[in-house]
């Protein structure tokens, strides 16, 4: 018998045994509930953590002064209420084509309490480009839009979208970063570099 047929007589016998069923998952939810009262703060910790500057606004003309003093150089403005709301009647240099913009400016879907993550699609975000091309981004939210886990983000996308599923899905985590080389640490390697929220109550 060759070294190739011992080989293969190995690999016959191996696949002739049935492989056990793997144990199914335990009961209960597979992360540990964040009681609705502290939501908000876990968001804020989680996404401190992540290097995000997030703003907090009473209404929407305290959203006004937040985006005025965040605003700099020229603004792309994406779609949505939330983003017209906390906009409107401010003298921002808007431009229209995104790759010239400092700053973007977009909704979101859904905010994840556990991990700080915004989620996005190209209906809320204004695209594929908007929230990904400029330095900066910054995303205007509601605090009833935060959700303690992803899988009530997913909800949250298939009660909107659904069947009708927008063209992008993202899930942003802080400002852009890599440590691909020698593990240094660098912001904006393939998207913003600084990641701003105004949550308002």
């Amino acid at each position: 018998m060759t070294s190739r047929d011992r080989i293969l007589a190995r690999i016959r016998a191996a696949v002739a045994t049935p492989s056990p069923a793997p144990a199914p998952p335990p009961p209960g939810a597979l992360f540990a509930p964040i009681p609705e009262t502290d939501l908000l703060a876990r968001f804020e910790r989680e996404f401190a953590a992540l290097r995000g500057t997030l703003h907090r606004a009473a209404g929407w003309e305290e959203a006004r002064r937040l985006v005025a003093g965040a605003a700099r150089g020229r603004v792309a403005l994406g779609p949505g209420d939330e983003v017209a709301s906390a906009t409107r009647g401010l003298a921002l240099d808007a431009v229209g084509d995104v790759a010239d913009a400092d700053l973007g400016i977009t909704g979101c879907d859904a905010l994840v309490a556990a991990t700080g993550s915004i989620v996005l699609t190209a209906r809320s975000g204004g695209g594929r480009a908007l929230s990904v091309l400029p330095p900066a981004h910054l995303v205007i939210a509601r605090r009833e839009q935060l959700v303690p886990h992803l899988a009530d983000a997913f909800s949250v996308l298939r009660a909107r979208h659904a069947p009708a599923w927008p063209t992008l899905m993202t899930v942003i985590t802080g400002p852009s970063r890599t440590a691909d080389i020698e593990k240094v640490l660098v912001l904006g390697a393939h998207g913003p570099r600084e990641l701003f929220l105004i949550l308002v109550d």
